[in-house]
């Protein structure tokens, strides 16, 4: 069985129709200065970016996808 790390720039949540990403970082500074780059890459322009240091918090977005 393998552990998978939760958090970092490419575990993310994508709500499609609140147009957010939600993005965990337990330590957001400066990993969260590459998140516009990705957002201009990966998503829509209207999609809005969401960065939570609170695991529990990632967790419960999570449930809903």
């Amino acid at each position: 069985m393998t552990k998978k790390n939760i958090g970092g720039l490419s575990d993310y949540i994508v709500l499609k129709e609140e147009k957010e990403v939600i993005f965990y970082l337990h330590n957001p500074y400066p990993d969260c200065l590459a998140i516009p780059e990705i957002m201009k890459a990966r998503f829509p322009d209207d999609y809005k970016s969401i960065v939570t240091s609170d695991l529990d918090e990632f967790k419960k977005y999570r449930g809903q996808v």
